[in-house]
């Protein structure tokens, strides 16, 4: 037997199964987008250690894209269900022969989830690198004092190290990709006052 192919404004009833698949997927990505930090982050955290990489917080920023993807999946999903429930066809479209599982829609589901999730991922990325520029050029850090920070921003900006590189080359380097102007200087230690030795008086005297 040929089953026929319906289209959700012929067949509302699969209008319904397309809608709570998008809600499960919304569900999906709602509950992915949930972040527990690491009982060993807030040890160290709260017992003052050494801070995270500036990498971890990227993926907060992807969570959040997450949130959002999440809730269009999740309403849309409940829209398609809205559409098959009170069409005034469904009940022609529920008596069709041959009904089966939308394997087509779940695909096309799955392939759009997957690009949008590629796409969140590398916007994500160009969201930190932009939100790392605008902070450092209204607080510009001390590259020279935190070599491990400029390690992670050359690695974040793709700046790669030669082995006939010197630190001051990379660091101008690294000073340009994030939009600071050359390379910040040394700060001066201060001179050290010389007091003059003038002699112990007579009054003065080992004791």
């Amino acid at each position: 037997m040929v089953v026929p192919v319906t289209t959700l404004a012929e067949a509302p009833s699969e209008a319904i199964g397309v809608g709570l698949l998008l809600a499960s997927v919304g569900g999906f990505l709602l509950a992915n987008s949930i972040v527990f930090r690491h009982p060993r982050t807030l040890l160290a955290e709260f017992f003052g250690g050494r801070r995270g990489k500036l990498t971890s917080i990227r993926g907060y920023i992807f969570h959040r894209l997450q949130i959002h993807l999440g809730f269009f999946f999740l309403l849309l999903g409940f829209g398609f269900q809205l559409y098959g429930h009170y069409d005034s066809s469904a009940a022609v479209a529920v008596a069709v022969e041959g009904s089966s599982f939308p394997l087509s829609w779940v695909g096309a589901v799955l392939l759009a989830v997957g690009t949008l999730e590629v796409t969140g991922w590398w916007l994500s990325h160009a969201l930190f690198r932009r939100y790392l520029r605008d902070y450092f050029r209204e607080n510009p850090p001390d590259l020279e004092a935190d070599m491990a920070l400029t390690q992670e921003l050359g690695e974040l900006f793709g700046i790669p190290s030669t082995g006939d590189d010197t630190v001051q080359g990379y660091l101008v380097r690294v000073r340009a990709k994030i939009g600071l102007s050359g390379a910040r200087p040394l700060p001066a230690r201060p001179a050290m006052e010389v007091v003059p030795f003038r002699g112990m008086g007579p009054e003065e005297g080992l004791v």
